[in-house]
């Protein structure tokens, strides 16, 4: 208050300074009875009640205009962020005044006394004339329900620079200060609009092939099961190895696997009737006037085209089975189900055939892999043969026939290793070392996914040793299954006598001179006595000029893993 007060004095200085000059002056002796005087000193009383009057009245003049401006500021702030553009424009269909900033935003300038038409008709251009003629109608209307009628019959969502504009229209009647206006209130819903597409689309497709999906099918199956759609043929299709991608190579794998089936069924049945995805890695085809003999050629069309389809990571499968709904007494819950136990049967019957193809387009990629020497699979299946019946195993047994399948497969978790670290030529980050350590469990995960446990806990001990100091779940002695410490001993030996990216080969005798050394540490020390009293059998001697020495000693202490193939043996 203080500071007004000051404000106040230098705006009535003057005024104040006479009535400080005119007190003065009635003190003075020399108008001593004068007969002016009192009427002078009552002109003077009035004089100071007026000029308290006009402060006080500055006062609150300068206070409301605060008021006013502070609430302006508010109601245009609450404006900005309602994300509504509102403005008004009359009866010359100019814009008045733009009162958000989101005006701005959705025309990509300031509007103030643009034509409305051209503005709301930007992307529209045929429908200016109509919207002229409404509102010449809306503003000549001589009642306000009349006017509100034809405003309804202007466009309630606009495109204005490729945004979707929902508009609402409201009537200002005439006032004092302001003719006949119309407020305008624009709400971009672009997102919304998309938003709801999405749901719309979702709700009726798959997201991850674009193929209908089972909601889909179950709002439209009273309509396709009609007399009119009879023969109405049903495939039933259900994916082989997509557990195996997923846990072997990542579900990033999977996906494309199942885009791969998509695009085969689409395919071969398209303009013949409705492909969806059914479940995750279940799919369903619905061929409207399609008899049983028409739908099995289909059928063998879809399995064909599998076979065809480039391997990635392994080749496509379906197992398949079909129905045929010829009687309009028979749900489609029955024929349905008639399909889906079909191909179930043939899944059960064919899983064993399935599962070997899918071991040996395993075993194709292993050998062709970056990672693996030539003829690394096949030279250790050999030996391992052949030393399981030096002690004893029959050629027949389960044992041998999982170490063969161990053999094959014991490097399998190294597909979903990155290609750039298992053939680094330089040694391994402790982060790269440890990726590369996670092989064993993906292995396992694969030899589980096609049925093969004893082989999957195989795999998983491979890198165990015979000390307790192995990985992934330290091991040690004869808890590391049989057939993993047979392996591990052939499989180090191949690894170290064959070049690899790292470093070049060791000679017959380094090797086997490691081995021993190895012996109760890495290895169990029963086979490693085994392995060396049979070695001139497994690995006949071949004198190799061009094989120089290495010092053992040298070698051992090296202590690099991507160097030393006993340590780790990758």
């Amino acid at each position: 208050m203080q500071i007004y007060r000051e404000i106040l004095d230098q705006v009535f200085q003057k005024e104040i300074a006479l009535l400080q000059s005119g007190k003065e002056e009635m003190n003075n002796p020399l108008y001593i009875g004068n007969e002016l005087l009192p009427k002078y000193q009552e002109l003077l009383k009035e004089y100071e009640k007026l000029l308290k009057v006009s402060r006080k009245v500055f006062l609150i003049s300068d206070s409301q205009g605060k008021i006013l401006k502070r609430r302006e500021y508010e109601i245009k702030n609450l404006l900005d962020n309602t994300n509504q553009g509102f403005l008004t424009f009359g009866q010359d269909l100019l814009v008045d005044t733009e009162y958000s900033v989101e005006c701005k935003r959705i025309f990509g300038k300031k509007v103030a006394n643009a034509n409305i038409i051209d503005l709301l008709c930007i992307d529209n251009p045929d429908s200016k004339e109509r919207m002229e003629k409404v509102l010449e109608m809306v503003f000549h209307a001589n009642s306000l329900n009349t006017r509100k009628q034809y405003l309804l019959q202007l466009p309630s969502i606009i495109d204005i620079n490729q945004k979707s504009i929902e508009v609402a229209y409201k009537y200002i009647e005439e006032t004092e200060s302001a003719g006949k206006q119309v407020l305008v209130i624009l709400t971009d819903i672009t997102e919304k609009l998309e938003s709801k597409a999405q749901i719309e689309f979702l709700s009726n497709y798959d997201s991850l092939t674009g193929l209908f999906n089972r909601a889909y099918i179950d709002k439209i199956i009273f309509e396709i099961v009609r007399p009119a759609n009879l023969p109405l043929s049903v495939i039933v299709g259900d994916m082989n190895g997509l557990k195996l991608i997923n846990d072997t190579f990542g579900h990033a794998k999977g996906d494309q696997l199942i885009i791969n089936a998509a695009r085969v069924l689409q395919e071969c049945c398209r303009e013949l009737g409705i492909v969806a995805r059914w479940g995750g890695d279940e799919f369903l085809i619905l061929l409207p006037n399609t008899n049983q003999e028409i739908c099995q050629k289909i059928e063998d069309k879809i399995a064909k085209a599998c076979q065809e389809t480039p391997p990635n990571p392994i080749e496509l499968s379906i197992a398949m089975g079909n129905a045929t709904l010829e009687d309009p007494e028979t749900t489609f819950s029955e024929v349905f189900n008639n399909a889906e136990n079909k191909m179930y049967k043939k899944k059960l019957v064919e899983s064993k055939a399935i599962r070997q193809k899918i071991i040996a387009d395993v075993q194709k990629r292993l050998q062709t892999s970056s990672f693996t020497n030539e003829g690394h699979i096949n030279r250790i299946q050999k030996v391992a043969i052949q030393f399981a019946k030096f002690l004893g195993c029959s050629v027949t047994s389960t044992e041998v026939r999982n170490l063969k399948l161990l053999a094959a497969l014991h490097d399998v978790g190294n597909l979903a290793i990155p290609q750039d670290i298992l053939c680094k030529p330089g040694k391994l980050t402790d982060e790269e070392w440890e990726i590369v350590k996670r092989h064993s469990e993906i292995g396992y995960r694969m030899g589980l996914s096609v049925g093969e446990s004893t082989v999957a806990e195989a795999i998983l001990a491979m890198h165990e040793r015979w000390d307790g100091s192995g990985y992934p779940s330290g091991l040690k002695g004869e808890q590391i299954p049989f057939i993993s410490r047979l392996l591990a001993i052939i499989d180090t030996y191949d690894v170290m006598t064959h070049d690899r990216i790292f470093r070049k080969a060791f000679t017959r005798e380094e090797a086997l001179e490691e081995i021993r050394l190895q012996s109760g540490k890495q290895f169990d020390p029963t086979l490693v006595k085994a392995f060396l009293e049979q070695a001139d059998i497994l690995f006949p001697y071949v004198s190799n000029v061009f094989f120089s020495f290495l010092v053992l000693r040298v070698f051992r202490n090296i202590t690099n893993p991507r160097i030393s193939p006993v340590i780790n043996n990758r």
